[in-house]
């Protein structure tokens, strides 16, 4: 039949239906004709679900596609993978006028082109079929795209490979369409092999190199020199923790110096192991850390507590040749003021503050249950009465890739409003969820609009190893927000207002006692377990005076901790290096002569908070 016949019967079957079309096109584009019967031919419907470009099979077919037009610069045709669920995966042009025009009805990478988008396609009949198809001119059923040509053949692993021309061009047809398809699979299969040389090869090169620890991983299958079998088991699972961080994570790469549980130091380095474009592997290489290293800092500097700076001599002509003694007072003035916000949670809720005003996308730290969305969102209503929030639990995230995008209802509700998004949970993200939320947030956080993004992890430092490592380049700050057992001091005003706020206006109030004992429980469960203990009084005792017996007996069980005079003394020469160094803590620890990580532990434990 000619094309003007299949024009024809394209035209009757939307005038009267199926069945006028009987007989004038092939069983199979008719069959493809009714399924798409409720397409909208009069606009572009293809809809953007996202493109991943380390998605199996798409650097192996662009590799095939780029080969097929380096050897034919002629062919004049485009060359397509479509995945399973329609969409395009990826495109090769080989020419500039028919990339123009598939570009201008979305045959792009990221849109899902299926039958319930732009109708009938040599993909869909393939996909539908489980057989290689050809779809020309008029037997497309949308009216943007008859002046197409295709041809698709099967792809084993359930994607479909297509050849694209114009209908007075030209057409290689199918026979080229499978040539291509049995090439793409072809590669996949061989990918599994080109990526375990890939790996042993670098882990060969790193033996050569004279490494003391070599480990070796692709994500599945990790490799370990003999120097690294004699380690302690916990020091085994830091270094394997590491290479496989940087064979996921895209900053998880370079020099660093590592803290092992045995209480040794190492140096190693980590790098990224690459096959067609993409990280496929990552190897650590490297040992203990120089002996010298340790001893670089002067003993003098070593004795915590009563040094904690250069004992160097000292120059009593400095005020001669110094700064003004107005712009030393000014000094010494703003450094009061600094210590007067050395509260942890004063300085949390003021760099809240400051990041919500100046609308920078901000991380907040801490413990489960310590009020971190609670912090974000009071500041956000406080500078944005009027400005909306959204809320998202990162542990619902489906891994799935045919699940909707997590935040595809925030990207549609963008305006020039405030926003607040605060992402809750984020360590319970798993590997997969975490890069289907870095797609979407990466895109979101790039328009022009007055969106705040808030992270919230429940742990008390952040961790790039952990999966929402792979989000954390998309926050500009990050706020510690300190466990309610730091905050003795006005743990009774949080009390007094966690009580109006369940109240509701009643007159319930609390006794000097039950703010004592209050402030003497060591509260595990933070704010949230607060909480709790309120609406147990409150169930009991709906008005007057909260006395101690009115409070649950977990309340007299374990007691706040107290710093003893060396504690104290401790707490003083730490924050005095952080001053000293500019808040930069591995200068601190130099100073005081002790390791980052034990600077760390003391730090979170002394709730301490960040000193810039």
């Amino acid at each position: 039949m000619t094309a003007l016949d299949v024009e024809s019967a394209r035209r009757r079957f939307w005038a009267d239906g199926p069945g006028a079309a009987a007989g004038s096109v092939r069983a199979e584009v008719l069959a493809s004709w009714e399924r798409s019967a409720g397409v909208d031919v009069r606009a572009v419907g293809a809809p953007f679900v996202g493109h991943d470009a380390a998605a199996p099979g798409v650097a192996d077919a662009g590799d095939v596609f780029e080969e097929f037009h380096r050897r034919n610069p002629d062919a004049g045709c485009s060359l397509a993978l479509v995945d399973a669920d329609g969409v395009v995966r990826v495109r090769r042009d080989g020419g500039r006028a028919l990339a123009e025009v598939l570009d201008a009805v979305r045959f792009v990478p990221g849109y899902r082109y299926d039958e319930t988008a732009m109708g009938t396609t040599a993909a869909a009949i393939a996909l539908h079929t489980g057989s290689d198809a050809r779809v020309d001119g008029a037997e497309h059923l949308h009216a943007d795209l008859t002046w197409l040509a295709e041809a698709a053949a099967l792809v084993p692993d359930g994607a479909v490979v297509v050849v694209l021309t114009h209908v007075t061009a030209p057409h290689p047809g199918l026979v080229v369409a499978r040539l291509l398809a049995d090439q793409v699979a072809e590669r996949v299969a061989s990918r599994r092999h080109r990526v375990a040389r890939s790996v042993h090869d670098g882990f060969a090169d790193a033996c050569g190199a004279g490494a003391e620890w070599v480990v070796a991983t692709d994500g599945d299958f990790v490799l370990t020199n003999a120097g690294v079998r004699k380690i302690a088991a916990d020091d085994q699972q830091i270094l394997a923790d590491l290479a496989l961080a940087g064979a996921v994570l895209p900053d998880g790469h370079g020099s660093r110096h590592v803290d092992l549980p045995s209480g040794h130091c190492a140096e190693v380095g980590v790098t990224a192991l690459r096959l067609d474009g993409s990280t496929v592997g990552c190897v650590l290489a490297g040992g203990l850390a120089a002996a010298r290293q340790a001893g670089a800092v002067p003993d003098a500097l070593r004795r915590q507590g009563s040094h904690v700076a250069s004992t160097a001599r000292r120059d009593y002509a400095a005020d001669l040749h110094g700064p003004s003694s107005a712009e030393r007072a000014h000094a010494e003035a703003r450094a009061r003021a600094n210590r007067e916000l050395l509260s942890p949670y004063l300085r949390a809720r003021q760099e809240v503050a400051t990041s919500v005003g100046q609308r920078r996308h901000h991380l907040l730290m801490g413990e489960a249950g310590v009020g971190k969305r609670t912090l974000a969102v009071e500041q956000f209503r406080r500078t944005f009465p009027t400005g909306t929030l959204r809320s998202l639990d990162c542990s619902g995230v489906s891994d799935s890739a045919s699940a909707p995008d997590p935040l595809a209802q925030v990207t549609r509700d963008l305006d020039d409003q405030p926003r607040m998004l605060v992402l809750r949970q984020m360590n319970l993200l798993s590997p997969v969820a975490a890069r289907r939320l870095d797609e979407s947030l990466r895109t979101l956080v790039a328009m022009p609009s007055a969106l705040i993004v808030v992270g919230c992890v429940d742990a008390v430092s952040a961790d790039a190893t952990r999966p929402y490592g792979l989000l954390l380049r998309h926050f500009h700050e990050t706020v510690r927000v300190p466990a309610l057992r730091y905050r003795a001091d006005e743990l009774g005003e949080i009390a007094l207002s966690i009580l109006r706020s369940l109240t509701g206006g009643r007159s319930l109030r609390l006794s000097l006692q039950v703010i004592r004992v209050l402030e003497g429980y060591a509260w595990p469960g933070n704010v949230r377990e607060l909480e709790d203990v309120l609406r147990y009084v409150i169930a009991r005792k709906p008005v007057g005076v909260i006395q101690a017996p009115d409070l649950p007996a977990s309340c007299f069980a374990a007691r706040a901790p107290k710093l003893s005079m060396l504690e104290s003394a401790q707490c003083d020469a730490i924050i005095q290096a952080l001053y000293e160094s500019g808040g930069n803590r591995y200068k601190a620890a130099a100073m005081l002569g002790i390791a980052r990580s034990s600077l760390y532990r003391k730090i979170d434990a002394f709730g301490i908070s960040y000193i810039a």
